[in-house]
């Protein structure tokens, strides 16, 4: 199955690498480009005990890919993960800007079937500030 993982926060990467592990081909999409490069190199940007393994087994299987291209990286996905951060506000409420912004974009991008799933923390009742 092919996956996108929008977002190589900590979620996000284990998200997809694991995905990877199980056979899927993952394209993880990120909009910092030097972050991308350097996990292209294969250079884990966190640590968690044991998932430099899973990684660089993936990459080199070529069942992970990374890229800062998010149209490339949902092109041939089946599912879309979304893991993009939502720090708190001033007033303790989450900062949505990155989640809404990404699903306004995957609006515009998205021609065929694909089903998007929120790994994103958000209050409930967000996906009506979507539409």
């Amino acid at each position: 199955m092919n996956i996108a993982v929008v977002g190589t926060g900590y979620v996000g990467l284990v998200t997809g690498t694991c995905f990877a592990e199980m056979g899927n081909h993952v394209t993880c999409v990120d909009i910092d480009a030097e972050k991308v490069a350097k996990m292209r190199n294969g250079v884990i940007p966190i640590n968690e005990p044991h998932l430099d393994v899973l990684f660089e087994r993936n990459i080199k299987q070529g069942r992970l890919i990374f890229t800062t291209d998010l149209a490339e990286g949902i092109k041939n996905a089946s599912i879309i993960f979304l893991a993009l951060p939502t720090p708190p506000g001033e007033d303790g409420s989450a900062d949505l800007r990155y989640v809404l912004g990404v699903a306004k974009q995957l609006g515009n991008l998205i021609t065929d079937y694909k089903i998007v799933i929120n790994k994103s923390t958000v209050p409930v009742g967000t996906a009506e500030k979507v539409h």
